[in-house]
């Protein structure tokens, strides 16, 4: 087995009772399975159902997952936060994100450290993924894969595909958490804080990571409230990031348009336009 002389990688997941139980245990195996020896840090974000807390329960004793919880829920970014501020005491040098539904490939992580210690000007990496769950997932999806693109697609798209995200640690040893304060995503005001410090981005432009969607996943990110507030911070950044363009500009006030579309024709534009 490759050994940690490159970096020592500490992944962390945070849970949530309406988790499913199956879904977990192959998430956790996939990353206990890593062709990469890691860690894994799991968060229990408040109170789980029975059969969530025995699976929690059987793994606790392994050595290589460290198991915190809250009985009260407290959200992605206090959960990813808590499980940051351990890590940075345990020497690691990288941290990953997965999530408790998705599947990561076994070498993602070996060739994310690997890239990291090829682009050693890189601060945070992701990988392609294949979407799974729902009819409008994605058989492949690619991101732009350097820096000075990601920067402009970040204006009008999210960067990363977060679950894949591999961070060097001293991202966040210079004191960058998750926002727990922002109308918009965690991950995509986290993107926004880190590029306006000046942290450089890059994808490995190869499916790593098998993501979970479903049906409802649209519903979540419709709403007119939500499309505004989506569209005032993608402004406001490309005038902060010196991005601004009138292809930019219609793309951010097309978002609108995509908030309040039929369920159905967001689906279409899903699977045809990404």
């Amino acid at each position: 087995m490759i050994n940690r002389n490159n970096g020592k990688v500490a992944v962390i997941m945070s849970v949530y009772g309406s988790d499913d139980p199956i879904a977990l245990t192959g998430a956790i195996d996939s990353i206990l399975n890593q062709s990469y020896p890691c860690d894994l840090y799991i968060f229990r974000d408040g109170e789980v159902p029975v059969a969530l807390q025995n699976i929690l329960d059987k793994i606790s004793d392994n050595i290589r997952i460290k198991y915190y919880h809250s009985e009260k829920n407290k959200g992605l970014a206090f959960a990813l936060n808590k499980l940051i501020d351990r890590v940075l005491s345990g020497g690691y040098q990288f941290v990953a994100r997965m999530d408790s539904d998705d599947i990561s490939r076994c070498e993602r992580i070996e060739k994310q450290v690997a890239y990291f210690n090829e682009h050693s000007n890189v601060d945070v990496c992701g990988t392609s993924c294949r979407e799974f769950g729902a009819s409008y997932a994605l058989d492949e999806k690619h991101l732009p894969s350097i820096h000075e693109k990601l920067l402009n697609f970040s204006i009008t798209r999210c960067p990363f595909i977060h679950p894949s995200v591999m961070f060097r640690s001293s991202v966040f040893a210079d004191g960058n958490r998750y926002p727990t304060d922002t109308v918009f995503t965690e991950d995509m005001a986290l993107w926004f804080n880190l590029l306006n410090k000046g942290y450089i981005f890059g994808n490995i432009n190869e499916v790593l990571l098998d993501y979970r969607l479903n049906e409802n996943t649209i519903e979540r990110r419709k709403g007119i409230n939500k499309a505004m507030s989506e569209v005032r911070i993608r402004t406001s950044n490309m005038f902060a990031l010196k991005q601004f363009s009138f292809k930019n500009v219609v793309l951010i006030y097309s978002r609108l348009i995509f908030h309040i579309m039929p369920s159905s024709l967001v689906k279409i534009a899903y699977k045809s336009a990404r």
